[in-house]
């Protein structure tokens, strides 16, 4: 059947009355929020969907979810058939996890516009459900990662290859390494920053004029001896699409954060520097006080006066992702022999 036509089915399984409860958020059999989300999108969204989804596989996805939530799910059957219908939009229009992010920790790939999952729950064989969600094992990301940070020390080193590793951990993309004294500092890019259209000149600890001058900013970057480069790349609904903009700079952050939160144990020094501003408080304290979390404190990359596509094409990693997408990027400063113990 053409994709359309599935759609069709999809949204028709529903009574007027049950959309609008899932419009109102007061549906009385257990569904999660994912998944009314998910609904919410494929009725009031305008992606097209064209190509076919074959009757087969569509029928056999079906019957396997039903007789599996009868089994698993006996007390709740009027909840089942919002289980199978998001599973058939995920798996066949959309063509994406059928499991929230959250639940099992998949993790996704960016490139060209098209993304990749890669989840560690996924099972072989005939008889799973897995066989009809677009993932690859967790192992075969792991083993793409390795064989990167296996290069990375055999070209910069055994301290560059541990924090790449820990960048991947962190769920970051992709990284790359720049000598410090191979960078370049722009007074433009800091101009930009006085210009403030992003507002958080003046406003924020992570932005100038509170991450120091620009000399300044020069002068403890070339304190180390490494800067690595790391990015993540995120799929949009559409490239004007602001709110899912915003998610994924929320996001960047977090993974941000939890690299920091690696790190610091193991290397004697590092300074890590993120996408924008900071986000952590809802009222900066700046420039009353200091800042609340100075040793989580990530200035911006841009404030230090970079250039970030001068920095991507330097370290060897792509600045774009492809169409409907946003990369973000960050950076990590050290030194090689800077490692107390292996990042774990």
């Amino acid at each position: 059947m053409r994709k359309e036509e599935l759609k069709e089915q999809i949204l028709g399984a529903f009574s007027a009355e049950e959309w609008a409860a899932m419009e109102e958020d007061r549906v009385t059999v257990p569904l999660r929020a994912f998944n009314r989300e998910t609904l919410l999108r494929l009725r009031d969204g305008d992606e097209d969907f064209p190509g076919e989804a074959e009757d087969g596989p569509v029928a056999e996805l079906r019957e396997m979810l039903e007789r599996y939530l009868a089994r698993e799910w006996a007390d709740e059957p009027l909840a089942h058939k919002y289980v199978v219908q998001v599973c058939l939009a995920l798996a066949f229009l959309y063509e994406k996890p059928m499991h929230a992010p959250d639940a099992v920790k998949y993790r996704t790939l960016v490139e060209n516009g098209r993304a990749k999952y890669f989840c560690p729950a996924r099972e072989e064989g005939a008889g799973s459900l897995c066989r009809f969600c677009p993932t690859e094992p967790m192992a075969a990301l792991e083993a793409r990662q390795e064989a990167r940070a296996a290069e990375t020390a055999r070209q910069s080193g055994e301290t560059s290859a541990a924090v790449q590793r820990a960048v991947f951990r962190a769920s970051f993309q992709d990284a790359g390494v720049i000598p410090t004294g191979s960078l370049r500092f722009h007074k433009e890019v800091r101009d930009t920053c006085e210009g403030n259209r992003c507002r958080g000149y003046g406003a924020s600890c992570a932005c100038p004029p509170a991450v120091g001058s620009p000399e300044e900013c020069r002068a403890r970057v070339l304190g180390f001896e490494k800067l690595q480069l790391f990015s993540k790349a995120y799929l949009l609904p559409d490239s004007m699409d602001f709110s899912a903009v915003g998610s994924a700079m929320r996001d960047f952050k977090e993974c941000a954060w939890a690299l920091g939160r690696q790190l610091r144990p193991r290397l004697s020094k590092l300074l890590i520097l993120s996408n924008e501003g900071c986000g952590r408080c809802k009222a900066c304290t700046w420039p009353e006080e200091a800042c609340r979390f100075p040793e989580e404190l990530q200035p911006s990359i841009e404030g230090f006066g970079f250039i970030v596509s001068e920095l991507a094409k330097q370290a060897g990693i792509p600045y774009m992702n492809g169409k409907d997408t946003v990369t973000f990027f960050g950076a990590v400063l050290y030194d090689e022999n800077g490692l107390i113990s292996e990042v774990e």
